[in-house]
């Protein structure tokens, strides 16, 4: 039976050539999209799964309201592992990293300034599934002056992997012995570096203190302990240790604190939550994940998801379309089918399986066109995704899986419609469910085009938010600016660098500064007028020099800048607006702000001289936070260096900049880009997703045209004898263009009705993701309908009009 099903398939395929066409190239495209945007999605899955113990590792989050004011910190402080540990038997086990900032690594003439070095507890492989290459994880970091480093470090100072027992000198001073390799981190681990040193090896005083936030604290629990509960009894920790620092800090009890709606509390974060999950389950301030931690967002991974099945159904209303329109010329062959003595249940299984025909070739025609576009896709989304057929088990069963859902899908209401015609009717001229076959018709269209126009919507929603960040007026002047990121190198040489720098006439300006315009800008808590009290503002900080609002170009709304005509600056603060707003007076300057000091954990007293204007130093995503500037040499792991240039001898003074830079850092090689560049950065993720929605935006139309196209094919076929009568009758060319075209441009018009309230409500949803945003236009809206409808008109014309100029004589003897 079968192979008489596949003999039909055959003989329909090569008698209904364009049709057939249609369908397997519309299809193919599709599945060739629902393919590529898989395997993105299932690139951002699977995060952590190495890790034997994936689902019992968790990291403990710092939940803390001031003011109204929540953020969620990923990192916690030194003590709390060990006590949990010892305090709960759910805590099997804990470890700790933290960062020491960038130092110099030396071996013999080989010396590289490294910034992911990172301290870690000497249990961080009880937790993590890390395999060793030599050495023994079990002991590698117990030691002061101890240190694991990866597989590509070791080579690229040693040349020999196996460099256990030899010494790295840390800053040409603190020798620092080998005592492990690792192969490097895998590529789904939220978090990598090439350098893990013991924990002692760079001690500080910190081991006790419950207010420190300079760790990631990672715990082992116990299989199946309750996430929830864990997290109450979690209070008693934050009443006992916190509690205390918190009443010796701002003079009041922990209770106090709380009544008047503030809150410190501890949280655990799943593992495996931490890449895709951490923004939009947990709230987790960006700005506390770790420089070299990868983070994504769960919702662009819905996004993508979303545009492929979307795709993927244009494709399979296409089949389902054109099977259906051919269902009359077919209608015969189910008439002396069931005369012969076909059921109705043979003949459903002769459909489906022609159906199930059709999807198979798609699907490996769609293999073959992933293959190709696959590497051009790799670079447009910067990924390196690969399609394994061979190496992985499941590729081929999950191929033959999708064809087979796609051919039943795809192929079930064209099998049971075309089954449920009766003999007598067929042999009467009529099917008997014209009416019902119209209406389906005219539906699966619709849907097709208003899937297309939203997304089409999105693309230029998504373009026009783009467009919108890079244009708005971010409260400084962004244009001649260059930033050296890694100005740390030079920090003893600083002030000299400037000093050279300013004898450049085409440098306007330079300026050190702490990080912005990137995740990690730390934090305080301020108490405004008063050392001790409730009212803590939370508060961004930033370390800046005398040159940092000129260089800038920030204005000062009250009182003035940094100067170094007053010496009493160092112990002095400029705010921004948002944070003087929080202090309830007109003009705060002159007046006291009080902030933790971080070694004494007491509160140290500030001067406020300045309250300069707003201006956006992280992302759009996020509204300008309260921020407080101090005048000193940068604390924080990253310098950056800001130069002002003249517009002209650009490429000239950035050789000169160059060439002072080699003078001063010597074989550490200056790390150069233009601030614009540096705000850019910040979006990567959304302009990967207005390319890819706009590639498979245009993709989506090419498939609902070429089921247009089959469509119009078939009705102007069924009408050429009509055709032929009116154009003997007087009927021009453009006449019977717009007799034909009449129905389908009603139902795209009927398509735009859906989709812009549909693409409305989704990018309004999207746009909440960002604090500053544009408008949605209703040009946009316009435009993007206008251009499907201009374009389908166009593909239905190209057959109208050729069905239109064919002479009348062959129109009348056609069949």
């Amino acid at each position: 039976m079968l192979k008489n099903y596949f003999k039909i398939f055959f003989r329909t395929t090569t008698d209904h050539k364009v049709f057939s066409f249609i369908n397997i190239t519309g299809m193919a495209i599709g599945i060739t999209c629902f393919i590529l945007i898989s395997l993105f999605v299932l690139d951002e899955s699977g995060f952590d799964d190495f890790n034997v113990n994936k689902d019992q590792i968790c990291r403990v989050l710092v939940h803390f309201r001031f003011n109204g004011v929540d953020q969620v910190n990923a990192k916690s402080c030194p003590p709390l592992g060990p006590v949990l540990k010892n305090t709960y038997p759910e805590v099997l086990n804990y470890a700790r990293i933290g960062y020491p900032g960038q130092h110099y690594l030396s071996f013999n003439d080989k010396s590289f300034r490294e910034g992911d070095i990172y301290t870690a507890d000497s249990t961080y492989f009880d937790l993590f599934t890390l395999p060793f290459l030599y050495g023994d994880k079990n002991t590698a970091l117990r030691e002061p002056n101890t240190m694991i480093i990866s597989e590509s470090a070791a080579k690229k100072y040693f040349g020999d992997v196996n460099s256990v027992g030899k010494f790295l000198l840390i800053d040409n001073s603190l020798p620092c012995k080998v005592t492990g390799v690792m192969k490097d981190f895998p590529r789904k681990a939220h978090f990598s570096c090439n350098f893990l040193v013991s924990m002692p090896t760079f001690k500080d005083n910190s081991e006790n203190d419950w207010l420190d936030g300079g760790y990631t604290t990672y715990l082992l629990l116990q299989k199946g302990t309750d996430i929830k509960s864990f997290n109450n009894k979690l209070k008693a920790v934050v009443s006992k240790y916190i509690g205390p620092m918190v009443g010796k800090m701002i003079g009041i009890t922990l209770n106090d604190f709380e009544r008047a709606g503030n809150l410190y509390s501890y949280e655990i974060e799943p593992l495996t939550s931490i890449y895709l999950k951490s923004q939009s389950d947990y709230g987790v301030d960006t700005n506390t994940e770790w420089g070299h931690e990868r983070v994504s967002n769960i919702s662009y991974s819905y996004i993508f998801a979303a545009v492929g099945m979307f795709i993927l159904l244009i494709a399979i209303f296409n089949f389902m379309n054109l099977s259906t329109a051919i269902s009359e010329k077919r209608s015969k062959e189910v008439g002396i089918r069931k005369t012969l003595g076909s059921d109705r249940l043979q003949l459903i299984g002769q459909f489906l399986s022609e159906s199930l025909f059709t999807s198979i070739i798609s699907v490996a025609v769609s293999v073959g066109l992933t293959y190709l576009v696959l590497p051009y896709f790799n670079g447009f989304i910067g990924r390196n995704l690969t399609l394994n057929l061979f190496d992985n088990f499941y590729a081929i069963p999950l191929l033959l899986a999708l064809a087979f859902v796609i051919g039943i899908v795809a192929g079930s209401y064209p099998a049971f419609y075309l089954s449920s015609f009766q003999s007598v009717q067929i042999f009467k001229g009529g099917t008997g469910a014209k009416s019902r076959k119209s209406k389906m018709r005219s539906i699966l269209v619709v849907l097709q085009f208003a899937i297309s126009i939203t997304l089409f919507i999105g693309t230029f929603i998504i373009k026009n938010q783009l467009s919108y960040i890079q244009n708005k007026n971010l409260g400084f002047n962004k244009d001649a600016l260059i930033a050296i990121n890694n100005g740390s190198v030079i920090s003893r040489n600083l002030k000299i660098f400037k000093e050279e720098l300013s004898s450049n006439p085409d440098v306007l300006s330079s300026t050190a500064s702490s990080l912005m315009f990137a995740p990690g800008i730390p934090g305080n808590g301020f108490l405004f007028d008063q050392r001790r009290g409730n009212d803590i503002i939370p508060a961004q900080t930033l370390d800046v020099d005398y040159d940092f609002a000129k260089t800038y170009q920030i204005s000062v709304k009250y009182g003035r800048y940094f100067s170094e005509d007053y010496g009493a600056d160092s112990n002095a603060v400029v705010v921004n607006e948002v944070m003087a707003h929080r202090f309830n007076v007109d003009n705060p300057t002159g007046r006291s702000l009080y902030a933790m000091n971080n070694d004494t954990r007491e509160m140290i007293q500030y001067k406020i001289i300045g309250v300069i204007k707003d201006f956006n130093f992280e992302s759009l995503h996020q509204a300008v936070r309260p921020l407080v500037l101090h005048l000193s040499p940068v604390r924080q792991a990253s310098t950056i260096i800001t130069i002002r240039i003249a517009p002209q001898n650009i490429q000239n003074t950035i050789a000169q900049i160059d060439k002072l830079w080699t003078k001063y850092a010597g074989e550490d090689k200056i790390s150069r880009s233009y601030i614009n560049e540096n705000l850019a950065r910040m979006y990567i993720a959304e302009q990967k997703i207005q390319d890819v929605a706009a590639v498979f935006s245009v993709l989506a139309i090419i498939i609902a045209c070429l089921g247009l196209f089959g469509m119009v094919l078939f009705v102007t076929e069924q009408r050429t004898k009509e055709i032929g009568i009116r154009k003997a009758l007087g009927a021009t060319v453009f006449e019977i263009i717009l007799l034909l075209s009449k129905e389908f441009t009603k139902w795209i018009l009927v398509a735009n009705i859906i989709a812009w309230p549909a693409a409305y409500y989704f990018m309004s949803k999207w746009l909440e993701s960002f604090a500053y945003k544009a408008e949605i236009e209703w040009s946009i809206f316009l435009i993007s309908g206008v251009l499907v409808f201009i374009i389908a008109v166009a593909t239905l014309s190209i057959q109208v009009a050729r069905a239109a100029l064919m002479n009348p004589v062959a129109s009348l003897r056609y069949e």
